[in-house]
């Protein structure tokens, strides 16, 4: 087996050779055999764009990584399902706060356990995985588009760098959470349904279908089938020469039976073993809720529709995209594909009741890669002379006039202190903008949205703002008093604090003012928290912390003993 690597330059397409399969003894690599095909100042520089557009996007993520703590209360709840993985050795069946966990599958924290038998226990390591995937996300992203426009080598290392150029893609990818995998998910699958829609007939092709069916499911639940179907059932609407109805279903239930086989090997050991209510929780319940509402995240139909200038900024504020995209949308082929992709995903995320902006992740590539392909060599000449360069000049003078007291630092803007840190981020931002501005469309429009992604986490990393979404502080105060035993009131316990506390044994959370006095009478030497004023006791706490905006106080066990 060997793989032909193209890359791009111009607007030719150079092959420079194949990588095959060498075997040496019992290790097995990959050798890059072949002859190039042009000059020596070429191959230099395409290799320059090709790696340098990968390796901006690594760069960026992991020093976002390194610029903000971990998130509450996605980030630290996910790491301490991964570090509870670690503590237990049990692969099967999650846990959070050592409570059985049935809202998200077990990939992520697979892959963070196994990060940690190299690296020990490591947040940052842990924090990497997601990243990781995002970086694995634009490589595939330049593979499809090589197969979608075989002959445009521009288009795949064109839509890395628009990829890297969305803020909110930047600020996600950096995060530990489930949708880069699931992005890398989406972008393997609608590979495969491209072949298959260009005339492939191998039944190889839906089994690989059906096994990224099922790595989707192991990043993210069911969901992957939202960000698929719909370009499976539209095939006939793009493909050149789609199956027949009778052959698609065939074919489907190949990738169907594929699919469920990989999800057997961890879903069956995990639902024998499992209760029943676990079990109803895993295969119905969490998913259901989220469609039908009740969730956290319910939001209105509208939401994501609203927040789609933010979404897709900066490049769907530009005045020359959206001529030149209609206009490859309405060629037909892979651009109508792909619009199908970004589009269905916008419509049914929509309909289901519980939304984030995240939940599009997925999509984001489709538009990369639709943007990459309208702008082209028109956006390579011409100026930015797009809006997107107003909105970090508006948030930078925006910053220097809270630094300089103009503006009222109230509430949540209390944190951005110093002063002189915030006016710096000001200055860079309005530089961002202006730099952007008076660059080529497609280099201004990535330096303005990676810009302001580096903008907003430097704002946090020198600001009061780290400190407030730090739980050093507190994880500190709980891990000293460990031994005796902790418990937490007056608030919804997501484990905000057990990764960081190291904690290897749960946090009970007493509902009531009984409770609690029967919880200190059973543990003396233990510790209470939560935030002050919603904890039922009458006595005052030790000490306080401030975290995420609440203050967190402390009773020593035996000072609510005492006082009752």
């Amino acid at each position: 087996m060997s793989a032909t690597i193209f890359v791009g330059f111009g607007r030719r397409h150079v092959e420079i050779g194949r990588l095959q399969p060498k075997f040496d003894g019992q290790k097995r690599c990959l050798r890059l055999t072949g002859v190039w095909r042009g000059n020596q100042a070429e191959r230099e520089l395409i290799l320059s764009r090709l790696l340098g557009a990968v390796a901006l996007l690594a760069v960026v993520l992991v020093v976002f990584v390194l610029m903000r703590p971990l998130l509450p209360i996605d980030e630290t709840r996910y790491l301490d399902v991964a570090w509870e993985m670690w503590l237990t050795g049990d692969l099967f069946h999650l846990t959070r706060n050592f409570e059985l966990y049935a809202h998200k599958p077990p990939l992520l924290f697979w892959l963070i356990n196994l990060v940690w038998q190299v690296t020990g226990v490591s947040e940052f390591a842990a924090r990497l995985v997601a990243p990781g995937f995002a970086v694995a996300s634009a490589i595939a992203t330049v593979r499809l588009a090589r197969r979608l426009w075989p002959g445009d080598a521009e288009t795949g290392p064109r839509a890395v760098l628009v990829l890297a150029g969305f803020t909110v893609f930047l600020v996600y990818a950096s995060a530990t959470m489930f949708d880069t995998m699931l992005t890398l998910a989406a972008i393997l699958g609608v590979g495969h349904l491209w072949r298959i829609g260009q005339g492939e007939r191998d039944w190889r092709l839906w089994a690989g279908f059906g096994l990224v069916l099922g790595f989707g499911v192991y990043a993210k639940g069911p969901v992957i089938f939202v960000h698929l179907m719909p370009v499976l059932l539209t095939m006939p609407l793009w493909a050149p020469a789609p199956p027949r109805l009778a052959e698609a279903a065939r074919g489907f239930a190949v990738a169907l039976a594929a699919g469920l086989a990989l999800v057997a090997l961890w879903l069956v050991p995990a639902l024998v073993a499992g209760t029943a209510a676990y079990r109803e929780e895993l295969l119905w319940t969490q998913s259901a809720a989220r469609v039908a509402g009740g969730m956290a995240h319910d939001r209105p139909v509208w939401f994501l529709a609203a927040l789609l200038p933010l979404i897709l900024f900066p490049w769907a504020w530009s005045w020359r995209l959206w001529p030149a995209m209609t206009r490859e949308v309405r060629a037909g082929g892979a651009a109508r594909m792909l619009a199908i992709w970004a589009g269905s995903g916008l419509v049914l995320f929509s309909l289901i009741s519980g939304k984030q902006v995240h939940y599009l992740m997925p999509e984001i590539p489709a538009v990369a890669l639709l943007v990459a392909r309208a702008l082209g060599a028109e956006g390579q000449g011409a100026r930015g002379g797009s809006a997107a360069a107003g909105l970090p000049v508006v948030l930078g003078l925006g910053a220097l006039l809270l630094a300089a007291g103009i503006l009222p630092a109230s509430g949540d803007l209390a944190a951005l202190q110093p002063g002189w840190a915030v006016a710096g981020v000001g200055l860079l931002s309005i530089a961002v903008g202006l730099c952007g501005a008076r660059l080529p469309a497609i280099s201004g429009h990535a330096v303005i949205g990676i810009g302001l992604a580096a903008a907003l986490h430097l704002l946090v990393a020198t600001t009061g703002l780290y400190p407030a979404y730090d739980a050093a502080a507190v994880a500190a105060r709980l891990e000293a008093a460990k031994a005796g035993g902790l418990a937490v009131a007056g608030m919804a316990y997501n484990a905000e604090f057990n990764f960081a506390a190291r904690l290897d044994a749960p946090v009970a959370t007493p509902v009531d003012a009984a409770a609690i006095l029967a919880w200190c009478a059973d543990h003396p030497d233990g510790l209470l928290f939560g935030p002050v004023g919603r904890v039922p006791v009458e006595a005052a706490p030790v000490n306080q912390i401030r975290y995420r905006g609440i203050d967190y106080g402390f009773w020593p066990a035996s000072t609510i003993n005492a006082r009752g």
